[in-house]
């Protein structure tokens, strides 16, 4: 779960935080060598935008860091030696609010440097229905991508609180942070034939139907601290 608060902020300045999974005390600094996550229960903490760029990138690389306080963050840097744009909306922030600017300009600096684009997203709280107003306008831009042969990688966040769901552009590659969570089994909904309804029951589909969120296809599951490597795999297998 990512549902993590500090203790008593007020008092302890922000140095102790208590997991809301297995409600351990665990001390900032042991939290930040740990890419926050709990080293109890090995539950993920929040990062903020910030800290994601930083353990991303590697050491010192990180260049052209545009950041707002609504939207989120851009840089340029490397990923196991090889070059991309990053673009990270922060964990709290809802579609609308994103400053499409800074998502504009990565696009932008891919193509004309000819480099990958990664984008990082939290997945949308149960219910969320309102969207960006640009979203159709982002979409194609991000064809330019693939008009020029750009990969385009989406890292999906916080599936652990929230469904598997976003309101962004995706990529033609997307990866979750964390483990697969195996879907809760339907109970079926059973009805007496009409042809024999003494003895056989035929399934049917349930009458209340759900909204359904957006589909997303997931390519993989990458936990937190394997994270940097992994997506060094990617940008090497596009020969980048």
């Amino acid at each position: 779960m990512e549902t993590r608060s500090p203790v008593d902020a007020a008092q302890s300045i922000n140095l102790w935080y208590k997991c809301t999974e297995c409600q351990e005390v665990v001390f900032r600094g042991e939290l930040e060598r740990n890419l926050y996550i709990c080293s109890y229960c090995n539950a993920l903490f929040p990062l903020l935008a910030e800290k994601r760029l930083e353990y991303l990138f590697d050491e010192a690389s990180a260049t052209n860091i545009r950041l707002t306080d609504a939207a989120g963050m851009t840089a340029e840097g490397t990923i196991s030696g090889y070059p991309t744009c990053l673009f990270i909306a922060d964990i709290d922030v809802i579609p609308i609010e994103i400053d499409t600017t800074l998502l504009l300009s990565s696009i932008e600096a891919a193509i004309e440097k000819r480099i990958p684009l990664i984008t990082i997203a939290a997945c949308q709280p149960d219910g969320y229905k309102e969207t960006l107003a640009e979203t159709t306008y982002l979409t194609m831009q991000m064809e330019r991508l693939l008009e020029a042969s750009l990969p385009h990688i989406t890292v999906l966040t916080e599936s652990e609180i929230h469904p598997l769901a976003t309101h962004l552009p995706l990529g033609e590659l997307v990866i979750v942070e964390g483990t697969a969570t195996p879907p809760k089994p339907v109970q079926p909904n059973l009805q007496p034939a009409p042809h024999a309804p003494e003895e056989q029951l035929l399934t049917q589909t349930p009458t209340n139907e759900i909204e359904a969120e957006p589909d997303i296809s997931v390519d993989c599951y990458i936990p937190r601290e394997t994270l940097p490597e992994m997506l060094g795999r990617f940008l090497k297998f596009f020969n980048y």
